[in-house]
């Protein structure tokens, strides 16, 4: 009786995460929550910063390669920022790094410099959605 209940459950696991998708892995969850939160520190800075910066608009297919882009022009924005901002940025360097080796990359992606170039408020807005999109 007992194995019949247990190969039930194990079941409707598995029926449950091939209809929704796996779940999200705890150090996936806990990175991008991570990113969200240094965000936020670097908002107030939106209107400070007048840099063009390339912005990815891949899908959730070329994940890896949005989160490259976004990495690489984090690092434009080093001379750009405040001193107080530097430990934020470099958090969010580290983590969208870790991310990164989290995910597959895709192929049939372009490359960084492919992507429309746009202002660093617009910028900041696409990551944010991008990171919180990849939370749900």
């Amino acid at each position: 009786m007992y194995k019949v209940l247990i190969l039930s459950c194990i079941s409707a696991a598995v029926l449950m995460t091939a209809a929704y998708g796996s779940p999200l892995s705890t150090e996936k969850v806990r990175l991008l929550r991570a990113l969200i939160r240094d965000l936020k520190f670097l908002e107030k800075s939106k209107d400070k910063i007048h840099l063009d910066l390339y912005t990815p608009n891949e899908k959730e297919e070329c994940s890896w390669q949005t989160l490259q882009c976004y990495l690489a022009e984090m690092g434009t924005l080093e001379n750009d920022i405040e001193d107080e901002e530097a430990d934020n940025l470099r958090n969010i360097q580290k983590n969208l790094q870790g991310l990164m080796d989290l995910i597959p990359q895709g192929t049939g992606c372009k490359i960084c410099e492919a992507n429309d170039k746009k202002k660093f408020p617009a910028f900041y807005q696409d990551l944010s959605n991008f990171l919180r999109s990849m939370l749900k």
